[in-house]
């Protein structure tokens, strides 16, 4: 049929006769006919063509095959009931989401499109698809639309289904989400619509709205109110502790102030008040951890000694100091001193900075135990060596973290008062861990006079108690003021940390830090550009943003600055560490780049993001940096593998036994550079974290990041300009522990859970034996004119004994031959019988594939899908679906007596730690077996 003949046609029933052929065939034959478009267009626009929307609509079916997508939503428009937008076909599809892309962008439409829009919302409900309208609604940014969506749905708990849709947005849009939602869902949980798992969703929307008197209210109601609340299961009081838990993990200090002010005294309920407040402040939470730690350690006194061993501390201070720090990793948190004690003469061999680090250690082992901290630490701070009393200070402050402990504050602030540099840094350090994101404005004045000295080593520590004290407060003036000192000091120390400080305090800030990020990436200094590249991260910390990524790519390619652009590739960690499974391909092209900053960043951007999770991309990525040619990126490899293969083993991964293999490999090397051995330091007290039951993690059970951790990683990476910064790491580590609680908040000892795995797969490592040196033979030297003789005379003598004992029928030919050609020195040994039954014993057995774990007891990440609970139990959890960490049990049988282990009776013997001598060394005098360096001796000499 010749179509252009009968489009030209005065007959209007020719010229519709051809449209409807056309649009029949437009699907195959679109090419032939888009050449007649501007007939079929001027048809459509003919005000007396009886059939315009049939024009219409063929016009719209012609531009969308020529991907004119806008166009033919224009025409598709303007066809009338011919185009049926409810059809599920790639046309309608095509047109529906370039409609819905355009209004999201530019946020204007016509009236032709809106109403498009709100109809296809209106089918998705019809068709009870009432999260995919929502997700539209929002993506819109049209509250209204929200709002009508949800009142036309009849859904109980729908508000707890599409949160995760709301906290997708940013800004001023998502905040009114969220308000929204509070209400609603304070509504749903008056009826019992509400799953006792999704509580800590609803008190985490109150968190990012600040609302800390409505979760006093809640926290309040919820214990003097049973019948207020419908739950599905277990106790008001025992909903409220776990709140209280879940609150306490956010590391918010002033808002939980807050609620603790809130909450009303009412002597009728003073002892549940004080039960909330120990959860609020972490009391309980610490006491629990202590005793697990302390009861569930796997300390390897082989591995320590092999740390030992291998660093000698002859050749360099700087490995005494990486013994000690790695010591304190695999024994953080555990109160185990035995290594130390059997080592006390070795670890005498520290001074100055290393002997500052060493001291402070002793804040990570003593992890937890706020009770003996005085006791522990007072030998040290009775000491007149300056580099001892600042590292006691340091470690006071490790251990109390976030306590906000007014009288040790006031200690703190009286040593700032000190004459001696290394107390002032010690003391600026504990007091902000010690206040840590509390915003004391005294501690802030202090700090300000400090860095206004403008001297490097207290200007130090009181920059990096600057971001401590202040992390996550979001303070765009505190901001600008910093800026303004690093602007004005001339001390590289003090503008780097003063750059990472305001980091720490625009934590999870996203679009509202862009300002003050903008102003430090354009900055000419490059100290201020590389904290730039960590406010960036932490602003959209845990996000995985396009726009960011791009951003620090670019960053990483074109800065002049290599530690800007390791900076940059480091800061890949913290953005992506909630996917962590995408970094890996990200990173794919960085791990071959010729700058070894940049392959020392991307290790350790991958160690950050797949901490503790043994993700085998992330391994095979790394594995290769083992062998660089580069000490530091080595160095950066070993971390990161420590971080990634925590609490690992053969069973869990296969290649654990390949990269152990080449680590030994590393460390048997006599000439390793001392760079790489502090790795291998760091590596083994990863591996190892807290008797195999700490590791790294940057966000918290309900997958919220941690404020405390994100901050303690930061300043661990400081370690690369500053060593003490190592221990730091300390804050960052969380045990692999599931406690359950009952309401007095003890642990009942009988309650248990079922692993549906061998043992084996999940449990603790056997210790290493202790390696014997066999006893090298001696041998002697000899020419080959008397091997020669030697060996003629033997065989004239083995020939003679044959002949002799022929005979007697005692030795064969076949034992005559094999002893001609044997040599004297070649002795074939056969295994003997004990041998035999050795290896025998040795062989594994057939194990059971399920077994029992006994509250409190060790989970890991990989292991809770394999987690079952036991039917018929007395317990059974507040939250079934939480595996790790304080879980409050539901008790079926209250009257009855129980087994628990009280978490508040206190040690009877407090035991004193002691790390170096108690009579130091003249400040002049230099030790035996010390090796200055030239850094050191700068320092030393300074007037």
């Amino acid at each position: 049929m010749n179509f252009n003949t009968l489009l030209l046609e005065k007959d209007n029933d020719l010229r519709i006769l051809a449209l409807k052929e056309m649009l029949n065939q437009v699907d195959q034959q679109w090419s032939e006919i888009s050449e007649l478009l501007s007939q079929i267009e001027t048809l459509s626009e003919d005000p007396k063509f009886p059939e315009r929307q049939l024009a219409a609509y063929l016009c719209a079916k012609i531009q969308y095959h020529l991907d004119n997508f806008d166009e033919s939503l224009n025409y598709a428009l303007q066809s009338g009931n011919y185009w049926q937008s409810d059809l599920n076909d790639k046309f309608n599809q095509c047109l529906i989401k370039h409609c819905i892309e355009q209004y999201r962008q530019s946020g204007k439409a016509s009236e032709e499109r809106i109403r498009l829009i709100k109809s296809i919302l209106e089918l998705s409900c019809q068709q009870n698809n009432h999260i995919s309208a929502i997700g539209v609604a929002v993506e819109c940014k049209r509250i209204d639309w929200v709002i009508e969506i949800l009142n036309k749905w009849n859904y109980p708990g729908k508000m707890m289904s599409v949160l995760h849709l709301f906290n997708t947005q940013r800004g001023e849009f998502k905040e009114q989400l969220l308000r929204l939602s509070v209400d609603l869902i304070y509504e749903e949980a008056k009826h019992g619509q509400i799953p006792n798992e999704e509580w800590g969703q609803f008190v985490t929307v109150l968190i990012q709205l600040g609302e800390a008197i409505k979760v006093a209210e809640i926290l309040w109601t919820l214990v003097t109110n049973e019948n207020h609340y419908k739950l599905q299961s277990g106790t008001p009081l025992l909903l409220a502790e776990q709140l209280c838990i879940d609150l306490a993990q956010n590391q918010k200090p002033q808002f939980i102030q807050k609620i603790i002010a809130a909450l009303p005294i009412d002597q009728q309920f003073q002892e549940v008040r004080d039960k909330l407040i120990k959860l609020l402040s972490g009391e309980q939470q610490r006491k629990a951890y202590l005793y697990f730690l302390k009861n569930h350690r796997q300390v390897d006194i082989e591995v320590l000694n092999k740390i030992k061993g291998a660093n000698d501390p002859k050749q360099s201070s700087v490995l005494h100091g990486a013994c000690m720090f790695g010591h304190g990793l695999a024994t953080a948190g555990t109160q185990d001193t035995q290594f130390l004690q059997a080592n006390q003469q070795w670890a005498t061999k520290c001074n100055y900075w290393q002997r500052f680090t060493a001291t402070s250690t002793l804040g990570m082992i003593h992890k937890y135990n706020i009770e003996e901290s005085q006791q522990i630490m007072a030998t040290h701070l009775a000491q007149t060596n300056p580099f001892e009393i600042g590292g006691a200070l340091y470690g006071l402050g490790l251990i109390h973290f976030g306590t906000q402990d007014q009288q040790l504050l006031l200690k703190f602030s009286d040593q700032m008062k000190s004459q001696k540099e290394q107390i002032i840094h010690g003391a600026c350090l504990g007091s902000g861990l010690v206040a840590f994101a509390s915003e004391d404005e005294k501690l802030n004045q202090d700090y300000h006079n400090l860095v206004s000295k403008n001297e490097s080593i207290y200007g130090e520590g009181a920059s990096i108690g600057y971001g401590l004290l202040n992390a996550g407060s979001g303070s765009i003036e505190q901001c600008k003021h910093l800026l303004v000192l690093a602007n004005q000091s001339d001390k590289d120390k003090i503008v780097r940390t003063l750059s990472l400080s305001i980091a720490c305090i625009l934590f999870h800030q996203e679009d509202k830090a862009d300002v003050i990020i903008d102003q430090m990436l354009q900055s000419n200094d490059p100290l201020i550009r590389y904290g730039g590249c960590f406010t960036l991260a932490f602003a959209y910390v845990g996000t995985g943003s396009n726009k960011i990524i791009q951003k620090l790519l670019s960053i990483s390619v074109n800065d002049v600055s290599e530690d800007v652009r390791r900076a940059a590739v480091i800061s890949f960690g913290f953005l992506m560490f909630k996917n962590y499974e995408a970094l890996p391909k990200i990173m794919r092209l960085l791990t071959l780049s010729y700058n070894p900053h940049i392959r020392y960043g991307t290790a350790i951007a991958l160690g950050i993001a797949c901490a503790g999770t043994l993700y085998p991309d992330a391994i095979s990525a790394i594995e290769p940096m083992l062998t660089d040619t580069v000490d530091f990126v080595r160095q950066g490899a070993l971390i990161a593998l420590g971080m990634i293969l925590s609490q690992g083993n053969k069973d869990q991964e296969s290649k654990f036994e390949t990269i152990m293999k080449s680590i030994n490999e590393i460390a048997a090397k006599k000439h390793e550079t001392v760079l790489t051995k502090l790795g291998l330091a760091i590596f083994q007290g990863l591996l190892d974290c807290g008797g195999r039951n700490l590791t790294v993690s940057l966000q918290s059970r309900q997958g919220v990041p941690k404020l405390n951790a994100c901050v303690g990683m930061l300043w661990f990476l400081n370690y690369w300009y500053w060593y003490p910064c190592l221990t730091m790491i300390s804050i960052a580590l969380q045990p692999v522990a599931f406690i359950g609680l009952n309401e007095n908040l003890d642990i009942p000892k009988d309650f248990q859970l079922q692993c549906n795995t061998k043992q084996s797969v999940y449990d603790y490592p056997p210790p290493q034996k202790k390696s014997e040196k066999p006893i090298a033979e001696k041998k002697t030297v000899q020419l080959s004119t008397t091997q020669k003789v030697r060996a003629r005379t033997n065989k004239r003598d083995l020939e003679k004994k044959q002949l002799d004992s022929a005979s007697q029928g005692v030795i064969s030919r076949e034992q005559s031959k094999m002893s001609l050609e044997q040599q004297p020195s070649e002795i074939v040994k056969q295994p003997s019988l004990i041998e035999e039954q050795e290896k025998k014993q040795a062989a594994p057995k057939d194990e059971p594939n399920q077994y029992i774990l006994i509250n409190p007891c060790r989970i890991l990440d990989k292991q809770k899908k394999h987690i079952q609970l036991l039917e018929g139990s007395r317990y059974q959890p507040l939250l079934k679906d939480r595996k790790q960490g304080l879980v409050m049990l539901i008790d079926s049988e209250p009257s009855q007596p129980a087994d628990v282990i009280s978490l508040t009776v206190k040690p009877k013997q407090p035991i004193i730690e002691q790390v170096v001598n108690q009579q130091p060394a003249p400040p002049n005098q230099v030790p035996e077996e010390f090796v200055f360096d030239e850094a050191l001796q700068n320092e030393e000499q300074k007037p």
